[in-house]
């Protein structure tokens, strides 16, 4: 089964929802300012001043330290307006390449452009670093031999 979408009336709003993936949530249309096609599942930032894109484009996090949500769709042209993830989703994250996800983790924007990975939940209040690096928390395991895996995340950024 494909996403099922509720729309706003001017498209650029809706509510979602996978049933062969499990991802669920608010989607919001931004432009892709990536510089290719889009890749389902990578964490994303607003593009800054001098990309040369609209204000409501978003790119790959570089910083780890300001990511806004979450690629939905494959395959959008570059400069063309595509669906993200907003926070309180479920989505399918780009999970860092031959790193392990443990359900119940916080996941962090990673030092990887575009990816994520995780960490257990710390028994005190974070380093502030990872504070601000958070996305939410991992919904499923996986093992660290994987390649360009999308791991199921409850998103929240800080």
């Amino acid at each position: 089964m494909a996403l099922q979408i509720i729309s706003t009336g001017d498209g650029m709003m809706a509510i979602g929802s996978d049933a062969a993936t499990g991802e669920r949530g608010i989607l919001m249309k931004m432009q892709n300012a990536t510089g290719g096609a889009s890749v389902k599942g990578t964490v994303v930032h607003i593009a800054d001043e001098e990309s040369g894109y609209d204000n409501d484009s978003v790119e790959a996090q570089t910083s780890g330290y300001d990511p806004i949500g979450v690629i939905q769709e494959a395959g959008v042209a570059d400069g063309d307006h595509m669906w993200i993830w907003l926070n309180g989703s479920i989505a399918e994250v780009l999970w860092k390449d031959a790193t392990s996800s443990t359900k119940g983790y916080v996941a962090l924007a990673d030092d990887v452009d575009g990816r994520a990975s995780d960490i257990a939940v710390p028994s005190a209040n974070p380093v502030q670093a990872e504070h601000f690096r958070e996305i939410g928390h991992t919904m499923s395991s996986q093992d660290d031999a994987q390649i360009d895996s999308l791991v199921l995340v409850h998103l929240h950024f800080n």
